[in-house]
């Protein structure tokens, strides 16, 4: 199992922001945003892929996830500017995003507020504000509720097999490596409390705008996600010309699984 234990750096207001690196640590960077929720964990299915094609994915754990610090009043904007602070920190020029899932509009925001330090912008099975706010959608008005679902649902992936977290994700096979990936995410994400979880599904779940770069961005959609249906995304990314929507035969973790080679480009 490909594993990167997290390092971290010191944002301007205190707070920590956790990170891991995976495929050649001197290769072309791509700052990769997980689900929702989800942790720097989650960079390892690219690991593969980045090696063999000279990246080097950094995968940030956004606030509230894992070992990084909370943002009682994080929006788009607020990660974007975090974002900011670590390619900075790492003392790099430009860099590709890429987010899956609920990551998927904070890498936009990300590319639509440092245009100038982005060099490809790619999104997989996002949410579009179309979207219903997905299986917790319906307790998005009571966060107390919200955060008890997902305190419960850390423990039951602690209880149960890395399968009980992918089943969740995806109808398809995935092999042994990806599972454990996948159950170390979510635990990992969830490991200090719901409150990143909490935000982020109460803000994809309200009413916002989809954070759009000036730029070319790819969008890769399962025909099958039900995690995040394609009627929505088909809808919102049709008139935009600047917008490559790549509709994969798949579902929710499986587009994931299917592009890794196509995302990890992005970087080079």
């Amino acid at each position: 199992m490909v594993v990167s234990e997290p390092e971290s750096i010191s944002l301007s207001d205190g707070r920590t922001l956790a990170f891991a690196t995976y495929g050649d640590p001197d290769g072309a960077p791509l700052i990769f945003h997980h689900g929702t929720p989800g942790s720097s964990h989650l960079g390892a299915v690219l690991s593969a892929s980045a090696r063999s094609r000279g990246v080097r994915v950094i995968a940030p754990s956004r606030p509230g996830y894992g070992r990084s610090d909370p943002h009682p009043d994080g929006t788009f904007e607020t990660w974007a500017e975090d974002c900011r602070a670590l390619v900075d920190a790492l003392g790099l020029e430009s860099v590709a995003v890429a987010g899956f899932s609920g990551g998927g509009p904070y890498a936009l925001a990300v590319a639509a507020r440092h245009v100038e330090r982005v060099t490809g912008v790619g999104v997989v099975g996002a949410p579009v504000p179309a979207h219903d706010g997905g299986p917790f959608g319906p307790l998005v008005r009571f966060p107390r509720l919200l955060g008890v679902a997902f305190r419960f649902g850390a423990v039951v992936a602690r209880l149960r097999s890395d399968q009980a977290v992918v089943g969740q994700l995806t109808d398809r096979s995935v092999d042994d490596e990806t599972s454990r990936i996948v159950g170390r995410d979510f635990r990992a994400g969830l490991s200090t409390g719901p409150s990143g979880a909490v935000r982020e599904s109460r803000t994809l779940a309200a009413d916002w705008s989809l954070p759009m770069p000036d730029g070319d961005v790819t969008v890769w959609h399962g025909i099958d996600d039900e995690n995040a249906p394609i009627g929505p995304v088909r809808a919102t990314y049709e008139d935009r010309p600047s917008v490559t929507r790549c509709e994969v035969d798949d579902d929710h973790l499986g587009t994931l699984c299917s592009v890794r080679d196509e995302v990890v480009s992005l970087a080079e």
